[in-house]
């Protein structure tokens, strides 16, 4: 059996307007995503399976490969599950029509956008687009050495530290190293990032998908130019990852020095060689 990625969302009553958008996202967005990353995604309501409710509920949850909660609506039983993936650790993918609706102390999460979603449905570009930036999310939670963040684990650290200050000059220092951190973070990193129009978005995507795909044929003046003092962390990050990679073909020699090196069998494929 694959792994399971656990979908969390507002599912609404039968024809509902709520309904409708969950089944469209479900559907076009984060199912065909998974699948794509060899996982089966798993829903609670699509599950009719006999036993208990929550018991099964929460042994799925904590036993998916990763989740992914789609916050729109606020709905308490997302946030409910939202909890318990943040109390345990696991990995995790936000999504939202927009990160500016998300209550006060789940603005801080890092939100794939979905776009304002119409009456009329979800758009064939709107969905193509949220896909995209899922499954590039989906390729950095599934990488190995990735680690989950955990606000509990977290909070429980810098209270250990805390408890040892009087005590510990040690711990001391390093509460107040951490105070100064976490000062100049607020105030270089905004709270809510700047959302690009779809079209930007959907070139940046584009381009991303470009050079991935060559990855075999960059070289170290490529992520000179990729990550500079004036991209965005966004870009830096995603800069990082990419060379990481990089370095893991060069040290297995599996690096393309031109172009006649390279295969005729990638000239036309639609995904990255590896």
């Amino acid at each position: 059996m694959a792994e399971r990625a656990f979908i969390v969302m507002q599912i609404g009553a039968k024809d509902s307007p709520e309904r409708k958008r969950a089944d469209e996202i479900y559907t076009y967005v984060i199912s065909p995503a998974v699948v794509d990353a060899s996982l089966e995604p798993y829903r609670a309501d699509l599950d009719f399976s006999p036993g208990a409710i929550t018991p099964k509920f929460l042994s799925e949850l904590l036993e998916a490969r990763l989740v992914i909660a789609d916050l729109t609506g606020r709905n308490p039983n997302v946030f409910y599950e939202l909890g318990i993936t943040h109390s345990f650790a696991r990995p995790l993918i936000s999504i939202a029509d927009s990160s500016s609706s998300l209550p006060f102390d789940a603005k801080d999460e890092r939100v794939i956008e979905l776009g304002d979603y119409a009456s009329s449905g979800l758009t064939y570009a709107q969905g193509e687009e949220a896909k995209a930036a899922l499954q590039e999310s989906l390729r950095i939670v599934l990488a190995d050495g990735y680690v989950p963040p955990s606000p509990l684990r977290e909070l429980a650290a810098n209270a250990s530290v805390d408890r040892l200050a009087p005590e510990n000059p040690i711990a001391a220092e390093l509460a107040q190293m951490r105070e100064t951190l976490e000062d100049m973070r607020t105030k270089v990193t905004p709270r809510v990032a700047t959302r690009l129009p779809p079209g930007v978005r959907a070139d940046i995507a584009a381009l991303r998908k470009v050079v991935s795909r060559n990855i075999r044929f960059l070289d170290t003046r490529d992520f000179e130019m990729l990550s500079t003092s004036d991209t965005s962390t966004g870009q830096d990050n995603w800069s990082v990852d990419l060379r990481t990679r990089w370095r893991e073909l060069r040290d297995s020699g599996d690096l393309y020095m031109n172009d006649n090196e390279r295969p005729d069998n990638e000239e036309s494929s639609d995904e990255p060689p590896f």
